[in-house]
């Protein structure tokens, strides 16, 4: 009976690399068993990862909300003096983008994380344009570009999903959310010039630096480890090495006022995925 049950076996085992569907329905239970609970544990994600998946939603959350004390003060000055706001189109727009790709892409974490950008960038939006002045054109460009370049970005997005195969729309607006995530870690490069000429890294905001590197960091690590999302991690990372740079700077050259101008253009680097 024993070697009956060895022959048995055997032949499942050689019937495996032929056909796992056969070897699956033919093999003893306990086999496949223990197999399954094998497969199931090396699935499963260390658990330092998912607490890195679990905070990096909340680190956006409050990069997003680093504008607020200066939104405060265009309310209470009724002026949003030399202030561009592509800071807060750029925001609502990043924002939107990335909701919806988290929404085509069934990632929960980026989807509602960036709703709340995406809300939050559209107030910073309304109290800019309260106290703008009609006609100004150094925002850069005018109040009317702006509106424009978001309401067809929304539009465009919305016709892409409900025309296209899911797949094929999450594939676009990610690269487009990459293009988008750029070009607002680009714009303070200028800025960071002015550090370097002036000696003086007064205009970096120490508190939203810090708070940019930890969030670009958890989704760097989340986008590679847990989710293999190009569209996650590469933006991340770009915007990692712009937070580690302004460290560096404030570290060399320090400074101990932050100018209201300055912070809101350094804020303009503020939304991560």
């Amino acid at each position: 009976m024993g070697s009956f049950r060895i022959i048995a076996i055997t032949a499942a085992y050689f019937a495996a690399s032929a056909n796992p569907a056969m070897a699956r329905a033919s093999a003893p239970k306990s086999i496949v068993a223990e197999k399954s609970v094998s497969t199931t544990t090396k699935s499963e994600p260390p658990k330092w990862l998912e607490i890195c998946s679990k905070i990096a939603p909340a680190t956006s959350v409050l990069c997003s909300l680093a504008p607020l004390p200066t939104i405060f003060e265009v309310s209470r000055n009724k002026s949003v003096g030399s202030l561009p706001l592509l800071s807060y189109s750029s925001m609502t727009a990043n924002g939107f983008v990335w909701a919806l790709y988290g929404w085509l892409t069934d990632s929960p974490a980026v989807k509602w994380a960036n709703i709340v950008g995406t809300l939050l960038g559209s107030y910073y939006f309304k109290e800019f344009k309260k106290y703008c002045p009609p006609g100004s054109s150094n925002l850069p460009g005018t109040m009317n570009h702006h509106i424009f370049g978001v309401t067809w970005l929304i539009l465009a997005n919305s016709f892409l999903v409900s025309k296209f195969p899911k797949q094929f729309a999450a594939d676009i607006v990610g690269k487009e959310g990459i293009l988008i995530f750029i070009i607002l870690f680009a714009s303070p490069l200028a800025a960071l010039k002015n550090v370097i000429a002036t000696k003086s890294a007064a205009s970096i905001p120490l508190p939203f630096t810090i708070a940019s590197t930890i969030n670009c960091s958890l989704w760097s690590i989340v986008g590679v480890l847990l989710m293999n999302d190009f569209n996650i991690y590469f933006p991340s990372m770009m915007g990692l090495l712009c937070a580690l740079l302004q460290l560096f700077l404030k570290g060399m050259y320090g400074g101990s006022k932050i100018e209201t101008v300055m912070l809101q253009e350094m804020g303009k680097m503020e939304h991560t995925v």
